[in-house]
């Protein structure tokens, strides 16, 4: 074999071998690009159950602060403290929407 031809063999090899890796890392990054909104859309859907069920909760203490107990009275029936309980009364008046995107944000933003 000449050494033109080994030359030309290895340069061949290595481009198959490079074109080899870029594909395994394009697969790579698509497989995690994948993974992550599987990740964000399942913290989404998480926050805005937890959103409703908070908005529910505060419109159920706002109820029962109502029937005839001030808000802390209200809150020791629940077991709540306080601040809780105030919060969950702000989360009630909010407007409910269809994917509690507007309550999410605030139980994410750290007024849990």
């Amino acid at each position: 074999m000449a050494m033109n031809e080994i030359r030309q063999q290895a340069r061949k090899s290595a481009a198959e071998r490079v074109a080899r890796l870029r594909e395994q890392r394009a697969d790579l990054v698509k497989k995690q690009e994948e993974l992550s909104a599987t990740v964000m859309t399942a913290l989404a859907e998480r926050d805005a159950v937890i959103a409703d069920s908070e908005r529910r909760a505060g419109a159920a203490l706002k109820e029962l602060a109502s029937s005839g107990l001030n808000l802390a009275e209200a809150a020791q029936w629940c077991d709540l403290v306080g601040k809780e309980a105030a919060r969950l009364v702000r989360l009630a008046a909010q407007p409910a929407t269809a994917d509690g995107e507007a309550m999410a944000r605030e139980t994410v933003s750290g007024e849990r």
